[in-house]
């Protein structure tokens, strides 16, 4: 899929639907740019494919989208600007800088504000607004339009676009032995989950440069008072309903939410 190409199709179409001039055309116009907003939504989602989660896919709703991308990459909806040059000193920055372009990203932030508003356009009054006398404010509507718009051609006419950056770790899945590649940076601890078998891991960042990966397992007791065997669990494998066979005394163990009680003190 080519979405970005597909955004500024949309965003011809809006165009064309806009300068109609006829306010029954505008509910049309805002469609092609609401699904431009998606397209570069999409767009961006591509650029972290290798850490987008498989189950993930399917998610459709562009902030859904967005705030997977902000918990693989904080900075995933963030403008930014390229530079290149030739250190004088290794390990030193260079004194001059020689820009290669700015990106303007398509951001969380004015998907939060118009996205939702754009699909009201979208809709047959409710009843209650046409009870309310209620009725399209077009000039409010239009003006909406032309600022998201705006964004969008600034978005599209970036010098560079989809632009990453950053520091990888990877390590072999000790459940299935796939290798598992995640994001990190300095001073940071951040969780990751083998897409094979979803075992999970507290990566942590250290001095040097050097990463330490942790699984994230706990030990549970089988719940027969007479036998306390321990088991290892993945976390990501402890979930209501589960249950699981004690190798010890044989008896099935399940994980449930459970209410303690206490009889209040006397008196």
């Amino acid at each position: 899929m080519n979405y970005r190409n597909d955004a500024r199709k949309h965003l011809e179409r809006f165009e064309h639907e806009f300068r109609s001039g006829d306010k029954a055309r505008l509910k049309y116009s805002a469609l092609e740019l609401r699904m431009a907003m998606e397209a570069l939504t999409y767009d961006r989602a591509l650029l972290y494919m290798d850490e987008f989660p498989a189950s993930e896919y399917k998610t459709w709703q562009p902030r859904r989208v967005m705030s997977v991308l902000l918990e693989i990459e904080p900075l995933a909806d963030k403008d930014c600007s390229v530079a290149i040059s030739v250190q004088e000193t290794y390990g030193t920055p260079a004194s001059i800088m020689s820009p290669l372009g700015s990106e303007k990203v398509f951001n969380m932030a004015t998907l939060r504000k118009h996205y939702d508003a754009l699909g009201s356009y979208l809709h047959v009054q409710t009843m209650k607004q046409a009870i309310d006398g209620k009725s399209i404010n077009y000039t409010r509507m239009e003006s909406r339009l032309e600022d998201i718009a705006k964004f969008v051609k600034e978005v599209l006419s970036s010098h560079i676009f989809n632009v990453t950056m950053g520091v990888f770790s990877k390590c072999e899945c000790i459940q299935c032995g796939k290798t598992i590649r995640k994001r990190v940076s300095d001073k940071q601890q951040v969780q990751a989950k083998c897409d094979e078998c979803n075992a999970s891991y507290t990566v942590i960042s250290k001095e040097s440069g050097k990463v330490d990966w942790r699984p994230s397992r706990s030990e549970i007791t089988c719940a027969n008072s007479d036998c306390n065997e321990s088991v290892i669990f993945w976390e990501t494998d402890i979930e209501i309903g589960k249950s699981w066979n004690c190798p010890r005394c044989e008896g099935v163990n399940t994980f449930v939410l459970g209410i303690f009680y206490q009889t209040p003190n006397s008196k």
